[in-house]
């Protein structure tokens, strides 16, 4: 299915969005999937993962300039109250991300699936 979208559509969407996928992890005390989705590419994270402990959400960031035969992954922690501001800063802007933004969007709430997004 493929889906038409603004540009300003989706950046709106996504700033409306994690406020609530935040307040879900908390009560729910696991990542959304579709939050789990967008904290990898914007990272370009290795894993994401939640701890209810100390609620807080931790991404590993594998460094490519490393050329040893394991990989050195630094680790990133942040609070969920401090989650929505970093995440907004990691927002990008151009087309491949923000058809990757629509995409989740539009498979957010929806059993549809999206093979494709469409800028307008």
């Amino acid at each position: 299915m493929i889906s038409y979208q603004s540009r300003n559509q989706i950046q709106h969407e996504l700033h409306r969005m994690l406020p609530y996928q935040i307040k879900e992890c908390k009560e729910c005390d696991e990542l959304p999937l579709a939050l789990e989705q967008l904290i990898k590419h914007n990272f370009q994270a290795t894993f994401v993962c939640y701890d209810k402990k100390t609620n807080t959400i931790e991404v590993g960031v594998e460094d490519q300039e490393e050329l040893n035969s394991y990989p050195n992954i630094t680790v990133h922690k942040f609070s969920l109250e401090e989650a929505v501001t970093r995440l907004n800063k990691t927002l990008k802007t151009t087309d491949q991300d923000l058809k990757f933004y629509g995409k989740l969007l539009a498979a957010t709430g929806s059993h549809k699936r999206i093979d494709e997004v469409v800028l307008v």
